[in-house]
């Protein structure tokens, strides 16, 4: 079965690093989890799971030793493709076909593995952890960002009822469970399965950004609306309707959205 979000990612891939998206909310919270990880000399293989375009993993050989081998994973073959072509002359950079829930990986193979703002389109959460769990070596390391249940909420009060009117019930909902948003709680306990709960720790955070609506629309419509199925001519409609609830946030500052992030850490003892 086709997966919607990897089919998605994979046909907006030669958008992904535009302007627009590199500095919009996602961009600049997507940096801010990058400078949260540090590659320590007793990791030898790190693994970056939802590496997209190959971004992070750029910025964290310029920053590593040439032993470390970096591979990143990703489900979307056009993304890959830009990732390759991003990383090409980087001996220790490998781009491989894999997701959440299949890595490319021989068990206990992994020394450090991270992800951002990747793991909540997993479509089987048990899964993905368990595979997690498989391919880290037993004194290995990992951090994992992404959002949590509460996030964009400024957009979601001001956007609800319009694609109630214009999806339905029924495809709302489909559109909306695409996306496995997990309470700090919920988190915890889902890793705890498959990792040991005193090496694991779960940090939540609320930060909010504020953009114009042509900053936040170059992302929603590409990373968020573009989710929803509907005809050409009732979209345009909804879009409209939608561009005119998010302008009506307006602030100051700008218009305000919320970014709930969740941190999984698993350390050493």
């Amino acid at each position: 079965m086709t997966n919607p979000i990897v089919e998605t990612y994979s046909r907006l891939a030669h958008q992904y690093d535009d302007e627009l998206n590199i500095h919009s909310c996602w961009g600049r919270a997507a940096d801010q989890a990058l400078n949260a990880i540090h590659i320590v000399s007793a990791y030898r293989v790190v693994l970056d799971v939802g590496c997209g375009t190959g971004r992070a993993l750029v910025r964290l050989a310029s920053l590593s030793s040439r032993d470390v081998r970096l591979i990143g994973v990703d489900p979307a073959e056009n993304m890959r493709k830009r990732a390759v072509e991003r990383t090409a002359g980087i001996s220790n950079i490998q781009i491989r076909e894999g997701s959440f829930e299949s890595l490319p990986m021989e068990s206990a193979s992994v020394d450090y593995l991270f992800s951002i703002f990747a793991f909540h389109w997993t479509t089987d959460l048990a899964q993905s952890v368990a595979e997690m769990a498989r391919v880290l070596k037993p004194e290995g390391e990992m951090d994992l960002f992404f959002i949590g249940r509460n996030n964009g909420r400024e957009f979601i009060e001001k956007t609800s009822s319009i694609f109630l009117k214009y999806l339905g019930p029924k495809r709302l909902l489909e559109s909306a469970g695409l996306r496995k948003q997990l309470k700090k709680e919920e988190a915890f306990r889902l890793f705890s399965q498959a990792f040991e709960p005193s090496r694991l720790s779960v940090e939540e955070s609320y930060d909010t950004y504020y953009d114009s609506l042509e900053g936040h629309w170059g992302w929603w419509v590409r990373i968020e609306g573009h989710f929803v199925q509907m005809p050409p001519a009732t979209k345009e409609e909804c879009n409209q309707k939608v561009k005119e609830a998010l302008q009506n946030l307006s602030k100051q500052e700008g218009i305000p959205y919320t970014i709930h992030r969740l941190h999984v850490r698993f350390r050493r003892t």
